[in-house]
Protein backbone atom coordinates (compact mmCIF):
# COMPACT_ATOMS: atom_id res chain seq x y z
CA UNK A 1 0.00 0.00 0.00
CA UNK A 2 1.45 3.41 -0.55
CA UNK A 3 1.17 6.52 1.97
CA UNK A 4 -1.72 7.96 0.47
CA UNK A 5 -3.57 4.76 0.94
CA UNK A 6 -2.52 4.12 4.35
CA UNK A 7 -3.51 7.87 5.28
CA UNK A 8 -6.68 7.19 4.19
CA UNK A 9 -7.18 3.63 5.92
CA UNK A 10 -5.72 5.56 8.84
CA UNK A 11 -8.13 8.27 8.72
CA UNK A 12 -11.16 5.51 7.93
CA UNK A 13 -9.99 3.70 11.14
CA UNK A 14 -9.58 6.16 13.69
CA UNK A 15 -12.94 6.43 15.10
CA UNK A 16 -13.43 3.15 15.57
CA UNK A 17 -13.33 0.81 18.67
CA UNK A 18 -12.39 -2.76 18.45
CA UNK A 19 -12.77 -5.98 20.54
CA UNK A 20 -9.54 -8.07 20.13
CA UNK A 21 -9.45 -11.71 21.99
CA UNK A 22 -6.49 -13.33 22.13
CA UNK A 23 -4.99 -16.07 24.89
CA UNK A 24 -1.79 -15.98 24.28
CA UNK A 25 -0.19 -12.46 26.14
CA UNK A 26 2.87 -11.97 23.97
CA UNK A 27 0.34 -12.21 20.37
CA UNK A 28 -1.82 -10.02 22.03
CA UNK A 29 0.30 -7.46 23.35
CA UNK A 30 2.47 -7.66 20.07
CA UNK A 31 -0.70 -6.96 17.94
CA UNK A 32 -2.77 -5.00 20.37
CA UNK A 33 0.30 -2.58 19.25
CA UNK A 34 0.02 -2.76 15.45
CA UNK A 35 -3.76 -2.44 16.02
CA UNK A 36 -3.35 1.12 18.06
CA UNK A 37 -1.64 2.70 15.20
CA UNK A 38 -4.76 2.84 13.87
CA UNK A 39 -7.83 2.37 15.73
CA UNK A 40 -9.17 4.52 18.93
CA UNK A 41 -9.31 2.41 21.27
CA UNK A 42 -8.78 -1.78 21.49
CA UNK A 43 -10.60 -3.78 24.28
CA UNK A 44 -9.08 -6.70 25.33
CA UNK A 45 -9.84 -10.13 26.36
CA UNK A 46 -8.44 -13.79 26.96
CA UNK A 47 -11.15 -16.15 26.39
CA UNK A 48 -14.28 -15.92 24.02
CA UNK A 49 -16.51 -16.36 27.19
CA UNK A 50 -15.71 -12.60 28.65
CA UNK A 51 -15.48 -11.00 25.04
CA UNK A 52 -19.15 -12.09 24.66
CA UNK A 53 -20.25 -10.87 28.15
CA UNK A 54 -18.58 -7.12 26.83
CA UNK A 55 -19.84 -7.08 23.69
CA UNK A 56 -23.22 -7.68 24.97
CA UNK A 57 -22.86 -4.04 26.88
CA UNK A 58 -20.49 -2.00 25.19
CA UNK A 59 -20.65 -0.59 21.20
CA UNK A 60 -17.81 -2.00 19.07
CA UNK A 61 -17.14 -1.31 15.29
CA UNK A 62 -14.53 -4.23 14.47
CA UNK A 63 -13.74 -7.82 16.05
CA UNK A 64 -10.32 -9.58 15.68
CA UNK A 65 -10.57 -13.01 17.46
CA UNK A 66 -8.27 -16.46 18.10
CA UNK A 67 -10.37 -19.51 17.72
CA UNK A 68 -8.96 -22.10 19.86
CA UNK A 69 -9.27 -20.43 23.79
CA UNK A 70 -10.18 -21.20 27.07
CA UNK A 71 -13.70 -21.09 28.10
CA UNK A 72 -15.34 -20.81 25.16
CA UNK A 73 -13.78 -20.94 21.65
CA UNK A 74 -13.81 -17.88 18.95
CA UNK A 75 -16.20 -20.04 16.46
CA UNK A 76 -18.71 -20.62 19.73
CA UNK A 77 -18.16 -16.75 20.70
CA UNK A 78 -18.62 -15.56 17.33
CA UNK A 79 -21.83 -17.85 16.75
CA UNK A 80 -23.22 -15.98 20.27
CA UNK A 81 -22.36 -12.23 18.87
CA UNK A 82 -24.06 -12.93 15.29
CA UNK A 83 -27.84 -13.81 17.47
CA UNK A 84 -26.57 -10.13 18.46
CA UNK A 85 -25.05 -8.47 15.55
CA UNK A 86 -25.19 -10.30 12.45
CA UNK A 87 -23.29 -7.41 10.52
CA UNK A 88 -20.45 -6.45 12.81
CA UNK A 89 -16.92 -7.30 10.72
CA UNK A 90 -15.05 -9.99 12.30
CA UNK A 91 -11.40 -10.83 11.51
CA UNK A 92 -9.88 -14.45 12.58
CA UNK A 93 -6.76 -14.95 13.78
CA UNK A 94 -5.79 -18.25 14.07
CA UNK A 95 -2.91 -21.02 13.19
CA UNK A 96 -4.95 -23.63 12.25
CA UNK A 97 -4.74 -23.72 8.05
CA UNK A 98 -7.47 -26.53 7.14
CA UNK A 99 -10.42 -26.51 4.81
CA UNK A 100 -12.53 -27.47 7.75
CA UNK A 101 -12.26 -24.63 10.17
CA UNK A 102 -12.02 -22.08 7.13
CA UNK A 103 -15.22 -23.66 5.89
CA UNK A 104 -16.62 -23.05 9.33
CA UNK A 105 -15.55 -19.51 9.85
CA UNK A 106 -17.09 -18.82 6.08
CA UNK A 107 -20.65 -20.18 7.86
CA UNK A 108 -20.45 -17.94 10.55
CA UNK A 109 -19.96 -14.31 8.19
CA UNK A 110 -16.29 -13.27 8.93
CA UNK A 111 -14.98 -10.70 6.84
CA UNK A 112 -11.10 -12.14 7.34
CA UNK A 113 -9.16 -15.35 8.07
CA UNK A 114 -5.68 -14.22 8.57
CA UNK A 115 -3.02 -17.34 9.56
CA UNK A 116 -0.55 -17.22 12.50
CA UNK A 117 2.48 -16.36 11.87
CA UNK A 118 0.92 -12.74 10.59
CA UNK A 119 2.79 -9.19 9.73
CA UNK A 120 1.55 -5.81 9.84
CA UNK A 121 0.93 -6.09 6.23
CA UNK A 122 -1.49 -9.10 6.39
CA UNK A 123 -3.40 -7.07 8.94
CA UNK A 124 -3.39 -3.85 6.68
CA UNK A 125 -4.76 -5.70 4.05
CA UNK A 126 -7.71 -7.20 5.53
CA UNK A 127 -8.10 -3.62 6.90
CA UNK A 128 -8.59 -1.98 3.34
CA UNK A 129 -10.93 -5.11 2.14
CA UNK A 130 -13.43 -4.21 5.80
CA UNK A 131 -12.97 -0.75 5.37
CA UNK A 132 -14.09 -0.67 1.61
CA UNK A 133 -16.89 -3.11 2.62
CA UNK A 134 -18.46 -0.58 5.20
CA UNK A 135 -18.23 2.35 3.25
CA UNK A 136 -20.12 0.57 0.06
CA UNK A 137 -22.79 -0.58 2.31
CA UNK A 138 -22.94 2.85 3.52
CA UNK A 139 -24.20 3.33 0.12
CA UNK A 140 -27.47 0.87 0.33
CA UNK A 141 -28.24 2.06 4.24
CA UNK A 142 -30.77 4.95 4.90
CA UNK A 143 -29.74 7.54 7.33
CA UNK A 144 -32.05 8.65 10.07
CA UNK A 145 -31.58 11.04 13.00
CA UNK A 146 -29.77 10.19 16.34
CA UNK A 147 -27.32 8.37 14.51
CA UNK A 148 -29.64 5.78 13.50
CA UNK A 149 -29.72 3.91 9.72
CA UNK A 150 -31.63 1.12 8.18
CA UNK A 151 -30.21 -1.01 6.25
CA UNK A 152 -32.25 -2.50 3.37
CA UNK A 153 -30.43 -5.30 2.33
CA UNK A 154 -30.44 -7.43 5.89
CA UNK A 155 -33.70 -5.22 7.26
CA UNK A 156 -31.66 -4.37 10.70
CA UNK A 157 -31.97 -1.07 12.47
CA UNK A 158 -28.50 0.19 13.62
CA UNK A 159 -26.63 2.64 15.40
CA UNK A 160 -22.68 3.24 15.77
CA UNK A 161 -22.66 -0.56 14.16
CA UNK A 162 -24.57 -2.18 16.69
CA UNK A 163 -27.80 -3.72 15.43
CA UNK A 164 -30.65 -2.72 17.58
CA UNK A 165 -33.34 -5.63 18.21
CA UNK A 166 -36.65 -5.08 16.62
CA UNK A 167 -39.80 -7.42 17.07
CA UNK A 168 -41.64 -8.74 13.90
CA UNK A 169 -43.91 -5.86 14.30
CA UNK A 170 -41.16 -2.87 14.77
CA UNK A 171 -39.63 -4.38 11.52
CA UNK A 172 -42.30 -4.36 9.39
CA UNK A 173 -42.86 -0.81 10.65
CA UNK A 174 -39.39 0.24 9.71
CA UNK A 175 -39.85 -1.78 6.20
CA UNK A 176 -43.15 0.21 5.29
CA UNK A 177 -41.68 3.55 6.42
CA UNK A 178 -38.55 3.46 4.28
CA UNK A 179 -40.15 2.28 0.96
CA UNK A 180 -40.67 6.03 0.61
CA UNK A 181 -39.09 9.23 1.89
CA UNK A 182 -41.58 11.64 0.91
CA UNK A 183 -44.94 9.79 2.31
CA UNK A 184 -46.57 10.03 5.22
CA UNK A 185 -48.43 6.64 5.85
CA UNK A 186 -51.77 6.69 7.68
CA UNK A 187 -53.00 4.44 10.37
CA UNK A 188 -54.51 2.38 8.57
CA UNK A 189 -52.44 1.94 6.03
CA UNK A 190 -49.50 0.92 8.50
CA UNK A 191 -52.13 -1.27 10.54
CA UNK A 192 -52.94 -2.59 7.31
CA UNK A 193 -49.46 -3.34 6.55
CA UNK A 194 -48.44 -4.85 10.15
CA UNK A 195 -51.03 -6.26 11.58
CA UNK A 196 -52.05 -9.51 9.61
CA UNK A 197 -55.74 -9.62 10.95
CA UNK A 198 -59.34 -8.05 9.94
CA UNK A 199 -59.19 -6.11 13.16
CA UNK A 200 -59.37 -2.21 13.14
CA UNK A 201 -58.19 -0.75 16.45
CA UNK A 202 -55.56 2.20 15.68
CA UNK A 203 -54.76 2.34 19.19
CA UNK A 204 -52.26 -0.88 18.25
CA UNK A 205 -50.20 1.74 16.16
CA UNK A 206 -50.23 4.09 19.19
CA UNK A 207 -48.84 1.02 21.13
CA UNK A 208 -46.20 -0.25 19.16
CA UNK A 209 -44.76 3.71 18.37
CA UNK A 210 -45.04 4.24 22.03
CA UNK A 211 -42.62 1.04 22.73
CA UNK A 212 -40.44 1.89 20.10
CA UNK A 213 -40.29 5.33 21.20
CA UNK A 214 -39.31 3.88 24.96
CA UNK A 215 -36.51 1.39 23.58
CA UNK A 216 -34.77 4.19 20.98
CA UNK A 217 -34.84 6.87 23.27
CA UNK A 218 -36.09 9.22 21.30
CA UNK A 219 -38.92 9.71 18.11
CA UNK A 220 -37.54 8.66 15.02
CA UNK A 221 -40.87 8.38 13.93
CA UNK A 222 -42.91 11.74 13.31
CA UNK A 223 -46.63 12.33 13.87
CA UNK A 224 -48.31 14.65 11.29
CA UNK A 225 -51.56 15.88 12.34
CA UNK A 226 -54.27 14.89 10.98
CA UNK A 227 -52.37 12.72 8.44
CA UNK A 228 -49.82 10.08 10.00
CA UNK A 229 -46.64 9.29 10.54
CA UNK A 230 -43.07 9.51 8.43
CA UNK A 231 -39.51 8.76 9.50
CA UNK A 232 -37.43 11.55 10.35
CA UNK A 233 -35.07 11.40 7.61
CA UNK A 234 -31.10 12.97 8.67
CA UNK A 235 -31.31 14.42 5.50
Amino acid sequence: MDSHSLSSLREMCRTKRVLYVEDDFDVRTQTRKMLELYFKEIVEFDNGLDALACFGHEPFDLIFTDINMPKMDGLCMIGEIRKLNPTIPIVIFSAYDNTEYFLKTIQQGVSGYILKPFSFKDILETLEKIMHQLSTCKLHALALIEGYYWERATQCLCKEHQEVKLSKHETALFDLLTSSKQRVFSSEEIEIAIFDDDFSDNKRVRNLLSRLRQKLGCDLIQSIYGEGYKLRWLH
